[in-house]
């Protein structure tokens, strides 16, 4: 049987500053990083990393979708001669997604094992007509992917797509980290905290250095909203020895990046 969770986010964090504005934009620079030969090598690396571990197809919760009712929640578009499913990694991506853009609605996640879902694919397929799956479709903006799924098999083709998105995930993830840090060192605050929360919010939310470097530009900044939310998240990440770190750098007033 598949796992099912609270249908209710009412508690789930959030970034201000993303709800006020959902899209910052990259710098010219980080931008240039991530077109380069070089990014689009770490990132080959990663996914033959991962390719090389073996996936137990039973592995649980390893998909969320988002269910409503009877159905499952899909992206409907004239490129698509059937629905779009969409597919989340984890529960609290999927609890993002539905909370930006469906707002009004809730859901109940339905989380499975790759052979779970590869069946449950496969149903949606002949019944439902769905022709392709999106997976991780980011929620505060219109760039995604859509896999066709007419010809998938078995729960391999379900875990080769979530190994490849999550190679660009990590990559992409290292690397604005590493973009923001060197700009909080070099004084731009603001810079890495706006390259931080696209992070956040275009990337993943569930890294948390991530969390922890925007509550240390929260103490730069005297933003004490920002520095609330950083905390929050990581709480909600279970992240006790990072918030520990943070009160002690914010009694002793010494940040370093």
């Amino acid at each position: 049987m598949l796992q099912w969770f609270s249908s209710k986010n009412d508690g789930l964090p959030t970034y201000s500053l993303l709800v006020e504005k959902p899209c910052r934009g990259l710098p010219e620079g980080l931008d240039a990083q991530e077109k380069s030969g070089e990014y689009r090598q770490r990132c080959d690396r990663l996914e033959a990393e991962l390719f090389a571990q073996i996936t137990d197809e039973n592995t649980p919760v390893f998909v969320t979708f988002l269910k409503e009712g009877q159905g499952l929640l899909q992206f409907l578009a004239p490129d698509f001669k059937g629905g779009c499913l969409l597919a989340f990694s984890s529960p609290l991506r999927a609890a993002d997604y539905a909370r930006v853009q469906v707002p009004m609605k809730k859901f109940e996640y339905f989380c499975s094992s790759p052979a779970q879902a590869a069946f449950g694919i496969a149903e949606l397929r002949e019944k439902a007509g769905i022709s392709h799956i999106a997976l991780d479709r980011c929620p505060r903006c219109e760039i995604f992917t859509a896999v066709d799924v007419s010809n998938w098999t078995s729960a391999v083709d379900l875990v080769r797509i979530w190994k490849i998105a999550k190679a660009i995930q990590m990559t992409r993830c290292d690397l604005y980290l590493d973009y923001a840090r060197v700009a909080a060192a070099a004084g731009d605050f603001l810079g890495a905290r706006n390259v931080a929360l696209e992070l956040v919010g275009h990337v993943t939310a569930e890294d948390p250095r991530a969390h922890v470097l925007l509550a240390k530009l929260g103490l730069v900044l005297m933003d004490k909203k920002l520095w609330r939310e950083a905390r929050t998240y990581l709480g909600l990440l279970r992240q006790d020895a990072a918030i520990a770190q943070l009160e002690a750098i914010r009694k002793s007033k010494r940040v370093a990046f």
